[in-house]
């Protein structure tokens, strides 16, 4: 079998170069621009490991990475990887981005192709429109062409081990679609999970982030309270979960809540019982305590320096990645310049829009650091050189508990934490 993979972004990309050492393999892409990139050995995202992999797959003329559409002819496994954004001021999934990934598709098909989708939809999506647009052009679903719903459950960052490592859901149409995607997307490693239906997998993709908001919700509130208390938040948590299995969901509290699914999935079942006249209501009570924590940490800021320059570490929203979409940092940027502070920003993956990579000449004459995206190359910044370049008596509000407190102290930093003053 030929699989094509249209759409070479966070999930595309690393999905194409992996599943080029089984398979003949398509990525498809409308941005020539990124298609150019990947031909010269360039990957446009930031993904440790992906270089390697990508390379020797175009290297081994395993993966062809192409704008034309003609080339999907070729293929009888498609997988539709294009974002999905969601807009909760309407409760609406935005599917242009399928719509014209289905257009593109269409035409292209041949009796006997499985089209996978993993794009985050609403559940009912791919046996509704996914299926009516594919029907709209002579087929029959699943006699001709068979339909699987198959979720993407990676994290940017550690997308190459993700798609390797982790239980695959497949919903598929029929019998014989749902044994080509078990072999196609098995050969990428990880337990096989058989759904009943496609209806289910999307279900269970929405459970996926649902259960994370929350939880994130609980352990900011939690952040909170133990504030007030004046106890460490991250030592209860730590302890909570220490060889006690029924706590093992709490995650660590942070500034916000960002990234695309976090900001959708949750939102997208909230919309499904608005129109019953229902509400979601433990999201209603997560989103309030979520919504109002990049606000909290400005708080913070203003409490303990009521003025002066200010250095934001981290402005993607997740740890090692380029991503900025719903990044906390951004709100929290904007709420501390009404609040009349200079605001400064550096990222060693993001680079522009009046973001400074380097992170040393952006603290210079800072008296106030927060720190906001756990980076693991934050873990090792030389604290002292960076107090010898902060302006006078520094302070630093850690939100991610990246630096330790202690070496923070004796480097002659005052410090403190969110949860943990």
């Amino acid at each position: 079998m030929k699989v094509s993979v249209i759409g070479l972004g966070y999930v595309g990309l690393p999905l194409s170069a992996l599943l080029a050492r089984k398979y003949e393999v398509i990525g498809f892409e409308v941005e020539k621009n990124k298609v150019a990139m990947i031909d010269h050995g360039q990957v446009p995202i930031d993904e440790p490991g992906l270089h390697d992999i990508l390379t020797e797959a175009i290297k081994n003329q395993r993966l062809q990475v192409t704008s034309d559409p003609a080339k999907l002819s070729e293929t009888s496994v498609k997988i539709i990887t294009v974002g999905t954004p969601f807009d909760e001021k309407v409760d609406f999934v935005d599917y242009s981005q399928l719509e014209s990934s289905l257009d593109i598709i269409t035409p292209r098909l041949n009796t006997g192709d499985v089209v996978i989708l993993k794009s985050t939809v609403p559940p009912g999506t791919t046996m509704g429109m996914v299926k009516t647009k594919i029907e709209s052009s002579g087929f029959k679903v699943p006699h001709d062409i068979g339909l699987v719903f198959s979720p993407e459950r990676m994290v940017e960052g550690q997308a190459v081990r993700d798609f390797q490592d982790l239980p695959k859901i497949i919903g598929a149409s029929d019998e014989r679609s749902g044994s080509i995607a078990k072999q196609i997307l098995g050969s990428l490693g990880g337990k096989m999970i058989m759904a009943s239906n496609p209806e289910t997998a999307e279900t269970i993709k929405m459970v996926d982030n649902y259960s994370r908001y929350v939880f994130l919700g609980l352990t900011n509130e939690l952040a909170l309270v133990c504030e007030k208390i004046g106890v460490d938040v991250l030592e209860v948590i730590q302890s909570a979960k220490d060889n006690y299995p029924r706590n093992a969901g709490l995650l660590l509290p942070g500034p916000g809540v960002g990234g695309s699914c976090l900001n959708k999935d949750p939102f997208i079942l909230q919309g499904i019982l608005r129109k019953s006249g229902e509400e979601l209501e433990m999201f209603k009570s997560a989103q309030n305590v979520n919504s109002r924590m990049p606000f909290h940490v400005a708080e913070l800021v203003s409490r303990f320096r009521p003025k002066g320059q200010v250095t934001l570490l981290g402005v993607a929203f997740k740890g090692d990645t380029d991503d900025t979409r719903f990044s906390p940092s951004l709100i929290i940027k904007d709420e501390l310049v009404r609040r009349k502070y200079q605001v400064r920003m550096t990222d060693p993956y993001v680079v522009g829009n009046g973001v400074s990579e380097n992170l040393y000449e952006s603290c210079t004459e800072s008296s106030i650091l927060v720190l906001l995206t756990d980076h693991s190359s934050y873990k090792d910044i030389d604290l002292p050189k960076l107090k010898s370049l902060a302006a006078e008596d520094p302070i630093i509000i850690d939100t991610r508990g990246t630096i330790d407190r202690n070496k923070a102290l004796e480097a002659g930093f005052e410090y403190h934490g969110l949860g943990r003053l």
